[in-house]
C-alpha cells in the first residue's frame, strides 16, 4: 500500500514538473549543444542584404567545443574553438576573414555555448526556439537560425 502511494505521489510530482517547465519556458535556459554527442545544424545567417547558409557540425572534446561551418557544396566558411569564456574562429573564408566579422561571430557563438536564457535579451542577444524545433538567435543586426539535422 505504501509503495502504491509513493508511486502515485511520484507520478504527480513528475506531471507537475513537466507542466511547470512548459508554463515557465520563457525563464528556462536553452541548451543547443549536447556535450555527449556531435551536434549538426543547418544554419542561416542573415544581416542587412546578405545571407550565408550552410551546415554547422560541433563536438565537445578535451574540455572545449570544436566545430566547422561549411556551405552546402562543402566549402568551409570557418572553424571554431570555444571554451566557457571565449570563442575563436580559424580558417575563415576570405569574405569572412576580417577582424570585426570574426569577432562578431565569435561573440555570438560563445553566447550559444553557455546556457542562454530563453526569450530574454542579454547583451542585445535573444535566443528563442520556434515551433518546428529551430533555434533563432537575434542580435542587434544579425539573425542566426539553427535547424537540427538528423543525419
Amino acid at each position: 500500500m505504501k509503495t502504491a502511494g509513493f508511486i502515485l505521489i511520484s507520478l504527480c510530482v513528475a506531471c507537475l514538473a513537466v507542466s511547470c517547465r512548459t508554463a515557465g519556458e520563457t525563464q528556462t535556459a536553452i541548451r543547443m549543444f549536447d556535450a555527449g554527442r556531435t551536434s549538426k545544424y543547418r544554419v542561416r545567417i542573415t544581416t542587412g542584404g546578405a545571407e550565408l547558409t550552410g551546415i554547422l557540425i560541433v563536438k565537445h572534446t578535451g574540455g572545449e567545443w570544436r566545430g566547422s561551418m561549411m556551405n552546402e557544396f562543402g566549402m568551409k566558411a570557418f572553424d571554431l574553438v570555444a571554451s566557457e569564456k571565449k570563442c575563436r574562429l580559424y580558417n575563415a573564408a576570405p569574405f569572412l576573414d576580417k577582424w570585426y566579422i570574426r569577432r562578431t561571430i565569435a561573440r555570438d557563438f560563445i553566447y550559444l555555448f553557455r546556457d542562454a536564457p530563453r526569450g530574454t535579451a542579454v547583451h542585445r542577444k535573444r535566443l528563442t526556439r520556434t515551433g518546428d524545433g529551430a533555434f533563432v538567435l537575434k542580435t542587434r543586426h544579425i539573425e542566426y537560425t539553427f535547424q537540427v539535422l538528423d543525419l
